[in-house]
């Protein structure tokens, strides 16, 4: 299941994680109407350790040409700040990738951003349903 909200950047902050590496925390602020439970759920599976879905979080920004760039985020959770809606996500810096050159305050009305969240649901089954067919009994013996 994928959901892609266009968002607004509503607060961008440069820290050092608890091991001492350099990340962006983003603050993107929801479209009125979101599902926030979609949003709440994809964390909870990001924090448990024996889930067997997997949530992804994405930011996307196009520019006005349709240039396209992607990146993997961490996801911090939601919350409401100055009665706006945000999700918090957290993106691991790299000088190489030039983030801050796509939110240039001077394009900010060009600029579309979008936060894509997918749950990817387990393919197979831990236990699988006995085949219709099958004729054995329930010691696995053929009859």
């Amino acid at each position: 299941m994928k959901n892609t909200l266009d968002v607004d950047l509503n607060a961008l902050k440069h820290e050092f994680d608890k091991d001492g590496y350099p990340v962006t925390t983003l603050h993107l602020e929801l479209p009125s109407g979101a599902d926030t439970k979609f949003l709440k759920r994809a964390h909870r599976i990001t924090k448990n350790q024996k889930s067997r879905e997997v949530a992804k979080f994405s930011l996307r920004i196009i520019d006005e040409r349709g240039k396209k760039r992607t990146w993997r985020l961490t996801s911090k959770g939601t919350k409401t700040k100055e009665y706006v809606f945000v999700a918090v996500g957290e993106l691991a810096f790299n000088a190489h990738d030039r983030f801050e050159e796509f939110l240039n305050p001077v394009d900010r009305e060009v600029l579309t951003i979008q936060l894509e969240v997918e749950i990817e649901e387990p393919q197979n089954t831990l236990f699988t349903p006995p085949d219709s067919n099958d004729d054995r009994d329930g010691r696995g013996v053929s009859a």
